[in-house]
């Protein structure tokens, strides 16, 4: 941010919330007024994002801030020190269907700087499709069991800790077969909660397999339960989220 140079000295060290003071009591006009206004947008979101965001990716932030999945996770954890990274994240699935790679790199790197392996998962979530299936997920348990945020909060990080541990995305050149060992392996490895993410076509395999392994009763069995969450992507492709449970060992609330 380029400094004016009628800019009064003390006001460059000024806080966020003594800046906001000032404009609140209207203590600053005109060019003064506007580097203010600027700085604290700029202060806002480091505070927000760990980093200020260039303006390719700060375009659409706000938008995010106010579609029903945003608000969904708002509800659910609260201010959350990781609630910012998840608006990043709903941008960086915007980027990468405008093939905007270049504008995701960035964030990844800005990310991980501050926020390191488990920021770069949040990110992830976005440009692979997957976030708004997990949203639905917690919101669906914080509405049904009436969790606190705090609550809420320390399950979404115990999935982002086990999150390459606990997640299986299906493609249709896998086949059914493959889809089938990989989910009996992680029943019989007894994981208390994983995911199984498809789309498009590969969403119509497993579709197909997860019915018959219920109507075969094998998930219940094997000691589990499931849901289903769906989401519609660009091109009229669907997502789904099955969110495997392990009635026994899953037990992440207290």
């Amino acid at each position: 941010m380029n400094i004016p140079i009628d800019i009064p000295p003390e006001l460059l060290d000024k806080t966020l919330p003594e800046l906001l003071k000032l404009v609140a009591l209207q203590k600053v006009t005109g060019k003064i007024l506007d580097w203010v206004t600027q700085r604290i947008k700029e202060q806002w979101e480091k505070k927000e994002y760990g980093f200020t965001p260039e303006a390719e990716v700060a375009t659409g932030l706000q938008k995010i801030s106010k579609s029903e999945a945003y608000k969904r996770m708002r509800e659910c954890i609260g201010n959350h020190r990781f609630l910012g990274l998840v608006k990043l994240g709903f941008r960086a699935e915007e980027l990468n269907e405008q093939g905007n790679i270049a504008a995701i790199a960035k964030i990844k790197d800005n990310v991980y700087q501050k926020h390191r392996v488990e920021g770069i998962r949040i990110i992830t979530m976005g440009t692979t499709g997957v976030l708004t299936g997990i949203i639905q997920y917690l919101s669906d348990i914080k509405i049904k069991n009436d969790y606190s945020q705090a609550i809420m909060a320390e399950h979404f990080e115990s999935i982002l800790k086990d999150w390459m541990q606990i997640t299986i995305f299906h493609q249709a050149e896998h086949g059914q077969k493959t889809l089938e060992k990989n989910i009996l392996t992680f029943m019989k490895t007894n994981y208390p909660l994983f995911f199984v993410f498809s789309m498009g076509t590969a969403s119509e395999q497993a579709a197909k397999l997860i019915a018959q392994l219920k109507k075969d009763d094998i998930i219940r069995k094997n000691g589990y339960t499931f849901d289903l969450y769906r989401r519609k992507e660009v091109a009229g492709r669907v997502m789904h989220t099955w969110v495997f449970q392990n009635i026994k060992e899953w037990k992440p609330f207290i």
